[in-house]
Order: structure tokens, then C-alpha cells, then sequence
């Protein structure tokens, strides 16, 4: 099997902890008649935590394939040996918290893409606890440790199912209700163009693999910066 596949019932445990709020801790935030949430203090403590977990996994958009290709200067074969693809054992149940997230078809069958880690559980952009691809980061990575949804047309806020390792969280300035739904509006258009991109990919494409929709994202994203 290509080094870059994932493809175990560990992999099932990464995805069931990479999103997801409880019921609990749903909390909304379009509603004009809703008391104004409790305060929430966040500030990035630089640690390294999130990117260090190893049951954390950073699923990638679209979007953020094209950032990094972008930002990096990497090619697909770039591309490829910077992330992996999880693969859902066949007959297993795909994990709650990644169900509104879109499988990529692929040689291997349904698949999320997502960033590379070593074997410890780091991340391979991680160096003395810094992130070196900080400015181009993925959707995930800006996202947490918040989760957002939408359901019925309202924009919906919570705390990623790890957040629990994020010393951040209670320190630092309040994060405003206008900061919580900008972060969410991008969050859910982000995904939302990418389930897009995804659900087009696998319906047309005959014989899918991990290479071509990668090759696809790159060939799309130079066409457009020629028309600009």
C-alpha cells in the first residue's frame, strides 16, 4: 500500500475525535431572541498541543489544497508527500463528527485528505512548536478549537471534541459574537464549496484516484490565476 494511505480501525478513533460539538455545548448564534452567550476567552498559547495529538487529524479542503500548493510551491507529487488519505474500513459506519464532511473517491474507496503527521503524532509543518505554514493553514487549523455548523439557514457554534487540550481557551480577550460568526460564515462556505467540489468530482470522474483529484484542484486553481 502507498505510503501516503491510511487505513486501520485506529484511523476510525482520529476521525471520531477531529470534530464535533455535543448536544451541550450547541450554541446559537442568529437567534434575536437568544440571551447573549457566556463569555468565551481565547488566545493561542503557541504550544503545540493541537498539532502534537495524535488523535487529532487535520482534514483539508479544497481550499486549503490550493493554499498549500500555492503558498509552498508544491506540485501534485508535492502535494502528495505532504498529506495522507483516511480511508474508512469498508462495512465500517462513517464517524459522526465527519459526517457532513465529504469522501473523495479514490483507488482505495472513500477517502479524507488531511495533513501529514510523523510517526509520533506531530504534524510535519511543526518546528519547536511553531506552525511553518501558520499563514496558510487549513480551514481546520483556524477553526479550532471551535466547530461550527448550519442547520435550517442558522449559523450554529461549539467546541471541537478535543478542545480539551487547548490551554488557550479561558485566557486571552473575549472572542466576540461578530469574530465567532465571521470565523463560522468562512468556516461553512469554505466546506460547503468544497463538498461542491467533491460531490462533482465523484459523480463525473470514472476511475478515481487520489492523484487525479489532487492534479484536478492544481489544474483549476492555475486556470483561474490565468484569467486574473
Amino acid at each position: 500500500m502507498p505510503h501516503r494511505w491510511k487505513k486501520s480501525r485506529k484511523v476510525l478513533r482520529f476521525l471520531r475525535n477531529t470534530s464535533g460539538p455535543s448536544e451541550k455545548e450547541l450554541q446559537h448564534l442568529s437567534s434575536r431572541h437568544q440571551p447573549r452567550d457566556p463569555s468565551i476567552h481565547f488566545e493561542c498559547q503557541k504550544c503545540g498541543a493541537c498539532c502534537q495529538d495524535e488523535e487529532i487529524v487535520v482534514t483539508l479542503t479544497t481550499f486549503d489544497i490550493a493554499r498549500l500548493s500555492q503558498g509552498l510551491g508544491l506540485d501534485t507529487d508535492g502535494v502528495l508527500r505532504a498529506i495522507d488519505f483516511y480511508v474508512v474500513p469498508e462495512g465500517e459506519e462513517i464517524p459522526e463528527g465527519l459526517r457532513d464532511f465529504p469522501c473523495i473517491q479514490t483507488e482505495q474507496g472513500p477517502a479524507y485528505a488531511a495533513l501529514k503527521k510523523q510517526s509520533n503524532g506531530e504534524c510535519i509543518f511543526l518546528e519547536d512548536n511553531l506552525c511553518m505554514i501558520h499563514s496558510i493553514r487549513p480551514m481546520a487549523c483556524r477553526a479550532f478549537p471551535f466547530y461550527f455548523s448550519v442547520e435550517n439557514g442558522t449559523l450554529h457554534w461549539g467546541l471541537n471534541a478535543k478542545s480539551d487540550i487547548c490551554p488557550g481557551l479561558g485566557t486571552g480577550p473575549e472572542v466576540s459574537r461578530e469574530e465567532l460568526e465571521r470565523l463560522g460564515t468562512e468556516v461553512t462556505t469554505v466546506l460547503n464549496n468544497h463538498r461542491a467540489v467533491v460531490e462533482r468530482w465523484n459523480e463525473t470522474t470514472k476511475s478515481p484516484t487520489a492523484a487525479g483529484f489532487i492534479e484536478s484542484i492544481l489544474s483549476f486553481m492555475f486556470a483561474s490565476s490565468k484569467k486574473t
